[in-house]
């Protein structure tokens, strides 16, 4: 078999479309388009529904459903045809917003239409959580009562992954079949409930949710934090440790204002983690922990829930009053230390950079006036002899250019006149900045700066400007090209200046680690938010100052920035979506269907419970019960509903997957926390400890369905795809698994049912011993290649 290495293409993850219209698309409507392609309808285009989209406006469909290649809305918005470039003002959308337009017309362009919300009154999940009346789980499920008991090893092998997310031990199968003990199955729960290996299985659960990653969201570049595993691993302790989940939820919102504050700080890693966008914060927080969709209210009233736009903002409120913020994780000595040295490198970074600024302000402005011999230089129509050679090969370039954005440069062009123009558009350029900079600094605040009337030049002499002095202009001289411009005193400055930034650089420590976090602003800082109308920050509506959700009962937050008083509210017994939310999550992850289907989604789009009476007598039980997790996974497990044998299968995931290879391989490092790496063959720890990009998610685990980071994910998707069986052929992570194994096994007696036992925790039957001793005895058979079989099966793969 050939062992070469399959890279494999991301699969992007579901999310319910009415969600993603609402909260991706819809606003970004609203702020950018409403104003003129709804009642205005320019271009004859309008924007108010999909119908309206599909017929389009005077240049045709604005969409194509399915293709957004050939959509014109995404052509517009990604601003590659001159004649097409949405929206004209503000600068082109973000890469982001310009991917969730592509998603979604990529999925069919979903559009959810406005109907009567449900009011608190009638919406089933707001309705106080029921005492139960039923004494167990299986007085309410009784056909469960009915149905024959899950064989030992399937049902040990299906405990142990869903507790744990690796395979039991041959060891462990075989005293749990011994065991003929009434309790021996409640016994076998509670060691693995005692396990590390809980904490790790299920604190991953909560990060799809959490969506957690080890870098920072970047479009351009890798953005590594290293100090993120603090967050993971304390979510890890946390389910380890059985913290009460009510105090596991106040602690990622408001950990800095509570009692032991120190052991729960790494938990404001949930938001200091996170991408930044405060609508985000709104969306993780009541998506997360109470399946609200909040975020759908930012533009309009919620279009189906009882959650008007004042909601919105009276929470982002919240959120606006904070700040991220490192704790620092040393002595305070140390972090005074780093900081000062810190502070002297950016000072000489900043000394270097000015002197380089002005220098090449100097040189652009000495080309600017060459401009009329560069440009007869370039056509070939004068002599090159004095000009700087790569700045007149630029001009070549420029010249040959056919999509410039502007139209003073043609054949016709006088360089005389055109040497005028570009010395005006600058002097206006720089004019216009420092009006600006006096008006940016007379603004107090966010608001202010977003409705300051800031000038610009006109369109295409600012892409004229842009082509001769941004970045990579005709006349930028970066600092890296600058030092051969540089003579006498210039020269010996520059270096003097350079050095000095080089002594800071070695003088300055390894940072002090330090916790992701936020905290409250000053109270100088703090200010009530306003509506943003229509989504649009530049008009805004009358104050929201914070508040509970009024479907919840609402209840002013007053206290700093509110936070306390919100995960206070979030996480009590008289709010019922909290518990419901989480035992039917817990729920989803035992039986593969969560009691709402919809997880994350308990509104009026959401699922309805499929059986309402036992989803209130979980959440009953779980707040009695301390709001122990633990418990409430006993309270399941043991139940006969669990124990009944089941039809479907369940592949494994990504990470179970992953750790099962190397578990069976005799390769794990059970290690519990630390640094994350690279997932490779050399890599042994669990998947859990692999790195997460918000910006590029590793092959393997978006080849197996791993969510995507920058979201909450409410559960994992399930494909079965070609590529996924060509990565156990080929993944050099399963090649150096089955050499792993092979050593292990290479002394038994009897290979074939060493493999067996330890991969499937049972003996092979006498027609799986003859098929794998005729392979192994072949000329071309070998041990590792046979194990790639036995690894590449159902039945290591999938579950039941």
């Amino acid at each position: 078999m050939k062992r070469g290495l399959l890279l494999c293409a991301a699969l992007p993850s579901i999310v319910a479309a009415s969600d993603f219209f609402e909260m991706k698309i819809r606003p970004v409507l609203a702020k950018n388009c409403f104003a003129c392609h709804t009642k205005s309808k320019m271009g004859g285009l309008d924007l108010s529904s999909r119908a309206a989209l599909l017929a389009g406006g005077k240049s045709g469909p604005a969409i194509k459903p399915g293709t957004p290649s050939e959509s014109l809305l995404v052509k517009a918005i990604r601003q590659e045809d001159p004649h097409l470039k949405m929206p004209p003002s503000g600068g082109k959308l973000p890469d982001n917003v310009i991917a969730d337009f592509e998603t979604w017309i990529k999925d069919g362009a979903k559009w959810t239409d406005a109907k009567a919300p449900a009011t608190a009154e009638k919406l089933w999940s707001l309705q106080p959580v029921a005492p139960p009346k039923s004494k167990s789980i299986d007085d309410i499920l009784k056909a469960a009562a009915s149905q024959p008991k899950t064989d030992k090893r399937t049902l040990l092998r299906r405990v142990t992954y869903d507790l744990t997310g690796l395979p039991p031990t041959p060891a462990e199968m075989d005293a749990f079949l011994a065991d003929k003990a009434p309790d021996a199955y409640a016994k076998v729960v509670d060691r693995l409930l005692a396990s590390p290996h809980y904490g790790e299985r299920w604190g991953r659960h909560w990060l799809d949710v959490a969506r957690y990653s080890d870098d920072k969201l970047d479009s351009e570049r890798d953005a590594p934090r290293p100090n993120a595993k603090y967050y993971r691993d304390w979510v890890t302790k946390a389910f380890n440790d059985d913290l009460p989940y009510d105090t596991f939820v106040k602690a990622h919102i408001a950990a800095d204002a509570m009692k032991n504050r120190p052991d729960l700080l790494p938990a404001l890693g949930f938001y200091g983690l996170s991408p930044e966008f405060q609508d985000d914060r709104v969306d993780v927080t009541t998506r997360g922990f109470m399946a609200f969709t909040v975020a759908c209210a930012q533009c309009h009233d919620h279009k189906f829930d009882p959650i008007p736009t004042k909601d919105f903002y009276a929470l982002q409120g919240v959120f606006n009053n904070t700040e991220l913020h490192e704790y620092p994780l040393a002595e305070k000595a140390i972090v005074d230390e780093y900081d000062r040295k810190k502070k002297d490198l950016e000072a000489r970074e900043k000394d270097l950079k000015d002197f380089e600024n002005v220098q090449a302000g100097a040189l652009a402005n000495i080309f600017t006036h060459q401009t009329a011999r560069f440009l007869e230089a370039a056509r070939g129509t004068g002599p090159a002899d004095g000009l700087d050679k790569d700045v007149l090969e630029r001009w070549k370039k420029y010249l040959a250019r056919t999509n410039r954005e502007h139209k003073y440069l043609d054949a016709s062009t006088k360089p005389e006149d055109f040497q005028k123009l570009l010395l005006e558009t600058d002097a206006e350029k720089k004019d216009v900045d420092d009006k600006n900079h006096i008006t940016l600094g007379s603004a107090p605040n966010r608001e202010d700066l977003s409705q300051a009337n800031l000038l610009s030049l006109a369109r295409e002499k600012f892409f004229l400007w842009r082509d001769f002095y941004h970045n990579n202009g005709v006349y930028t001289v970066t600092a890296a090209k600058l030092p051969p411009y540089l003579t006498g005193e210039f020269k010996a400055h520059h270096e003097y200046l350079a050095k000095r930034v080089e002594e800071a650089k070695k003088a300055l420590p390894k940072q002090y680690p330090f916790l992701h976090g936020i905290a409250d602003k000053p109270e100088k800082d703090r200010k009530v938010m306003k509506i943003h109308i229509r989504g649009n920050p530049q008009n805004l509506g009358e104050e929201a100052p914070p508040v509970f959700l009024t479907a919840l009962g609402g209840g002013a937050l007053t206290t700093g920035s509110g936070r306390l008083e919100l995960a206070e509210k979030v996480a009590s017994r008289d709010n019922p979506l909290t518990a419901r939310v989480m035992v039917n999550r817990i729920w989803l992850e035992h039986f593969g269907e969560g009691i709402v289907k919809t997880p994350s989604n308990f509104g009026n789009l959401g699922e309805r419970p499929t059986n309402p009476e036992l989803l209130d007598f979980l959440a009953f039980r779980f707040m009695d019960n301390g709001w122990s997790v633990k418990k409430l996974h006993r309270e399941i497990l043991l139940s006969q509903a669990y124990q009944t044998a089941r039809s479907e299968r369940r592949r494994l995931d990504a990470e179970a997957m992953r750790d099962s290879l190397l578990f069976t391989s005799g390769s794990l490092d059970t290690k519990i926390g630390g640094d994350a790496e690279p997932i490779t063959e050399k890599n042994r720890r669990r998947t859990l400890y692999g790195s997460v990009s918000r910006r590029r998610l590793d092959p393997m685990l978006a080849l197996f369905d791993f969510p995507n980071p920058n979201q909450t994910s409410e559960q994992r998707i399930t494909t079965d795809v070609p590529l996924q069986r060509l990565f156990l052929l080929n993944s050099p992570i399963v090649m150096q698994a089955c050499d792993d194994l092979a050593k292990r096994i290479e002394n038994e007696k009897d290979r074939v049912t060493a493999a067996y036992r330890i991969l499937f925790q049972r003996e092979p039957t006498s027609k799986e011993k003859q098929l794998a001793n005729t392979f192994l005895t072949s000329a071309k058979g070998t041990l590792p290649e046979y194990l790639q079989v036995l690894y590449s099966s159902d039945e290591f793969l999938y579950l039941n």
